[in-house]
């Protein structure tokens, strides 16, 4: 009896489940954003789609933060987002995510990952083990992840950043060396926008310290594929050594940098790299770093994560859990005016 019960149950339970999957759709609530106007074009392998800034502007979010993060945060990141794509389309009506050079998710991926996500979390619960076993729930998962990221976008539709009534680049990064960089000095005076702010607790996150190490063959070869070759009098050095890393340490000018100890070029001989193109050619997560021999080879620790212009996500962070409101955040970073783009 009791055995007939209990499959009378589960099978009440996965009926509701399905019947909740058949109603609300494999894609979920259909929401009806604001709509900009203007046109974001996905042209992958299998599929291409059109949908408006507004739409795409989720999907970009949500390749860059978490759906967990502050609210405040994710507004205030939503309006970055806005701006930017609207810097780089100009005129436009349309532009492509390739041209945006944005990360981003398909709703769909948002999807099978937060329902992955969930089975993990909830695998030794009634709901977890059903979720499991029969794949329902999905939609219902998603609609309440995307609950949030509704009130994200209601609140701030429509609103970008500008400066003497032009819309500006938005220049952000995940972490400061415990002090944003100022736009007029470095950039120029289109930039002026750009705050030198002191970020309290940059310095202590968990991925403020960075550190590469590499042999002198994998430091050579790693700038050579770069397109960054080391001369010494007129000559190509290092190109069949294997070792002498005090000589490559000894041949080398760091003490070009700004006031806040970022990198500005690198000098190794006859050859001169600027501090951005070096950090991308070695992967490195800063410009603010220090080189130095370290066991028959070369030890490069950064501080900081990122260029250290504008927003610091770090810092943006703990604003919006001490209270702070989305439009402050911005303002904190940003000389700007908040407005309808």
């Amino acid at each position: 009896m009791l055995k007939r019960v209990g499959i009378v149950i589960a099978m009440g339970i996965v009926f509701s489940a399905l019947i909740t999957f058949m109603t609300n759709g494999i894609n979920g609530e259909k929401v009806n954003y604001y709509k900009t106007g203007k046109q974001v074009v996905i042209d992958e392998d299998k599929y291409k789609v059109t949908m408006d800034v507004e739409q795409f502007i989720p999907c970009v979010l949500m390749a860059q933060l978490d759906v967990d993060s502050p609210i405040e945060l994710l507004k205030a990141q939503a309006v970055v987002i806005r701006t930017y794509i609207l810097y780089c389309m100009k005129n436009k009506d349309k532009i492509s995510s390739e041209e945006l050079g944005l990360p981003f998710y398909s709703y769909s991926k948002l999807q099978d990952m937060w329902f992955e996500e969930f089975r993990r979390e909830h695998a030794a619960t009634g709901w977890g083990m059903l979720y499991n076993f029969t794949g329902l729930g999905k939609t219902k998962v998603y609609d309440e992840k995307m609950q949030c990221i509704n009130k994200v976008m209601e609140k701030t539709k429509g609103k970008v950043l500008k400066y003497n009534g032009k819309i500006v680049l938005p220049l952000f990064h995940q972490i400061s060396n415990g002090e944003t960089r100022e736009g007029e000095k470095l950039l120029g005076n289109d930039y002026k926008y750009l705050k030198s702010v002191k970020c309290k607790n940059d310095t202590q996150a968990d991925e403020f310290i960075g550190m590469k190490f590499f042999s002198l063959k994998e430091f050579v070869e790693t700038l050579s594929k770069n397109g960054i070759i080391i001369y010494k009098d007129k000559k190509e050095k290092f190109e069949h050594r294997e070792s002498d890393v005090h000589e490559l340490i000894s041949m080398m000018k760091i003490s070009n940098v700004d006031e806040k100890g970022y990198q500005l070029w690198i000098s190794i001989g006859d050859t001169k790299v600027n501090g951005d193109v070096f950090r991308k050619a070695l992967g490195l997560r800063s410009t603010c770093m220090k080189i130095e021999e370290y066991e028959q080879g070369i030890r490069i620790t950064t501080r900081g994560y990122g260029h250290g212009f504008g927003m610091s996500i770090c810092y943006a962070d703990i604003l919006a859990r001490e209270g702070a409101g989305w439009k402050s955040i911005l303002q904190k970073f940003y000389d700007c005016v908040i407005v309808d783009f």
